[in-house]
């Protein structure tokens, strides 16, 4: 095997520069197990480093495999083991995996989402219970309750409005018919003196 061969093996398998492989290579006389053993002498072999260097294709993928695997275990345990419940007051209306009401608000988000709007104006609260990362979206849930109570309040005060006015309105319209029946009753009378009038 010529130097440069043993040189690259070397940085293959130590994860050290060129320069010092090709250093520890002309310091061992061309051996390559005491050049490795000499570098690690020397502190400069990088284990890390040269583990990731001599992995295979298949090892590569099967690490980053498992990089992934992480988050995305951490997403399905969080899915699962978390559970999403409706109540009204003090009774448990619905409770339901975090997984299962996503899918379905996914599936028809165009009506789950107004429709979880509407409930909260009628006094359903919604909340998650679970192992981790539930805190933050309970806060979150909590304040578009929180709107969804003011909206329900200015909602009454509009009907309550519209209400009023239309009472107000019908108030107004009976009171002229109730003005014109005397007049009629007036002009009956005159007529009948005139017709007197005209008989003497």
């Amino acid at each position: 095997m010529e130097e440069f061969e043993k040189v690259e093996q070397l940085v293959k398998v130590t994860g050290v520069s060129f320069e010092d492989a090709k250093n520890a290579i002309r310091a061992c006389d061309g051996n390559i197990v005491d050049a490795m053993v000499y570098l690690e002498k020397l502190g400069k072999i990088n284990k890390n480093n040269a583990e990731s260097r001599s992995m295979s294709a298949e090892e590569k993928c099967r690490k980053a495999f498992e990089d992934v695997k992480k988050p995305a275990g951490k997403f399905v345990d969080y899915m699962t083991k978390n559970k999403l419940s409706i109540k009204k007051g003090e009774d448990e209306v619905v409770k339901v995996p975090v997984g299962a009401a996503a899918i379905l608000g996914c599936m028809a988000a165009s009506v789950a989402v107004p429709a979880a709007f509407i409930s909260m104006m009628c006094g359903y609260e919604y909340s998650l219970s679970g192992e981790t990362g539930v805190e933050g979206t309970n806060k979150v849930m909590g304040k578009v309750g929180d709107v969804a109570v003011k909206v329900k309040e200015e909602c009454q005060k509009i009907a309550q409005s519209v209400q009023n006015a239309a009472a107000e309105a019908k108030t107004e319209s009976d009171a002229p018919a109730a003005s014109e029946e005397p007049k009629a009753d007036t002009d009956a009378e005159t007529q009948a003196d005139a017709d007197q009038d005209d008989n003497i």
